[in-house]
């Protein structure tokens, strides 16, 4: 049996800053994910790096943070991350991110919605890309193992602490368990349960509503507002800070004061809108190449010469497993700590971004959460001891049962899972879309659960990169995923940030309170710690 320090769960740029955290620390780390090692896994992010480095301070970002975020986001949270923003860029630049800069050298700085000043710094429409490459390129000097075309299937829990999980090799179809001083869940979020596009699937959420771990305000989902229209090509906010305007039906500009997601319940409410991109200066066009390409092969669109149509999707989703100020994983009902268990990233639900995400906090959040949790997790590791060797056992003895039974009663008479993900994905934007309502809500539950009872069938029943068995585990873990968000979003009867409902009144912000969602469906509520 394979034991290690901490690992990592997920192939997000937060599992990768939480990996070179935890080795910093001196701990053995692994990072597990199910894509490919190469893939580009990502958080679905839509812009570069919030950091007030042209700002005295940081105290305009946090305002500007919890503004966007409702009124919902934990202050001490904010302030820690706003603080920490310029030295994550700083470390960035350090490691060889080549940014855009003004004429005086300093990074070019670009004005996004919700922001007060210009704050966002990026490489164009490469930031995430090249941030990727270059965490990837620090794992690799530190030697820290990355094994993709891994399912986790289980988390082991022992007396209320983390000792370890229960993977599949999809390659080769081995189970097999893994002993871990500390576990760190960094993967994506649950937006497919929208979109349909089988990306992020909800995958550390699924494994905590496993373990009877409450989850925190699924309700809140941010939207893509720069989406062109009849398509999922997702365009960065960066051209905002280039030069781009929005421009709504009447064709002058809409308001971006608001942040991303009130630009997009506006672009949504008005029947669409379109994105001029022709005042790009020559200088700043280079660095959005990618989007010009993108524009002419997948769409037809010149931009240098025509507006884009845009129709927002769900972009990443806000809440998940509750951590503290450390990156550890509590159980919200109670407020207790779950030794062993930490989250970072769209896995996480720090309090960082309340009730929707503002422009560049993202990124930034995925890079504060992932150094604090791994350093945390290390840490943790330090002090602690591998344990709970016959508990893993008898998991994997039970993981071993469960899937063989699975290619024994497989066949193809069973409803696909891509027809199970559609169905989800039409509720979802039906019930669950900008706008609900008690009546819209309960009907979505009602489909989910006939969706949860409902047999998936595949036609392969070997055991060796066995696919569809694989989408059939994930999609079935996203349906409870998206379960708890309906349930979460039916108890919160008030409107705040991205969740509208359109059949009660507001609620006075001063008596906001997190949701805590639980695999059996039932939600409690969290009072704010600030």
């Amino acid at each position: 049996m394979q034991a290690w320090d901490v690992v990592i769960i997920g192939g997000s740029i937060a599992s990768l800053r939480a990996a070179i955290a935890a080795s910093d620390e001196g701990a053995t780390v692994t990072v597990l994910s199910s894509s490919p090692s190469s893939a580009f896994v990502d958080d679905g992010m839509s812009c570069g790096l919030a950091a007030s480095s042209g700002e005295t301070d940081s105290s305009e970002h946090a305002a500007d943070t919890r503004r966007v975020g409702a009124d919902l986001c934990e202050t001490d949270i904010v302030a820690a991350s706003t603080n920490s923003a310029v030295h994550h860029l700083a470390e960035l630049e350090r490691w060889g991110l080549n940014l855009r800069r003004d004429r005086n050298g300093t990074p070019h700085l670009g004005k996004l919605p919700g922001q007060s000043n210009p704050r966002t710094a990026s490489t164009g429409d490469s930031t995430l890309r090249e941030v990727r490459s270059i965490l990837e390129e620090q794992c690799i000097k530190r030697n820290i193992p990355r094994r993709g075309d891994t399912e986790v299937l289980n988390i082991v829990m022992n007396g209320g602490r983390a000792s370890g999980l229960i993977a599949l090799d999809i390659q080769s179809g081995e189970i097999f368990g893994v002993q871990a001083k500390s576990i760190l869940l960094a993967g994506s979020g649950f937006q497919s349960a929208w979109n349909g596009d089988g990306i992020a699937m909800g995958t550390a959420a699924s494994l905590a509503l496993r373990s009877n771990i409450p989850l925190a305000d699924l309700e809140f989902t941010s939207m893509h507002p720069l989406t062109v229209a009849d398509t999922s090509l997702c365009l960065p906010l960066d051209v905002l800070g280039a030069g781009g305007i929005v421009n709504g039906s009447d064709g002058q500009p809409l308001s971006t004061e608001d942040g991303p997601d009130a630009l997009a319940h506006t672009i949504i409410a008005t029947g669409g809108a379109s994105l001029d991109l022709t005042a790009i200066s020559r200088t700043a066009s280079p660095w959005f190449s990618g989007v010009t390409k993108s524009l002419s092969s997948r769409c037809g669109i010149d931009c240098t010469i025509e507006s884009i149509p845009l129709m927002p999707i769900v972009g990443p989703t806000i809440g998940g497993i509750p951590i503290d100020a450390s990156g550890q994983a509590i159980n919200g009902t109670w407020n207790n700590p779950l030794p062993g268990l930490f989250a970072a990233g769209d896995a996480a639900c720090s309090g960082l971004h309340g009730a929707a995400l503002n422009s560049g906090d993202h990124l930034l959040g995925a890079l504060t959460s992932g150094a604090t949790a791994g350093t945390s997790a290390a840490i943790h590791a330090g002090s602690s001891k591998h344990s709970a060797s016959s508990a893993i056992s008898i998991a994997l003895s039970e993981a071993h049962h469960s899937h063989d039974s699975m290619l024994t009663e497989a066949g193809a008479d069973g409803a696909s899972y891509g027809v199970i993900q559609s169905s989800l994905a039409s509720t979802m934007r039906a019930h669950m879309g900008v706008e609900r309502n008690a009546a819209g809500l309960s009907s979505a539950a009602a489909i989910i659960q006939t969706l949860q009872e409902t047999t998936m069938g595949i036609s392969d029943t070997s055991p060796v990169m066995n696919t569809e068995m694989v989408s059939m585990i994930r999609t079935q873990g996203l349906l409870s995923v998206a379960s708890a968000a309906v349930s979460a979003a039916l108890a919160r009867e008030e409107s705040r940030g991205t969740h509208i409902r359109t059949d009660h009144p507001d609620t006075d912000p001063k008596l906001a309170q997190h949701s805590l969602s639980g695999s059996d469906g039932t939600v409690a509520n969290l009072a704010l710690r600030n």
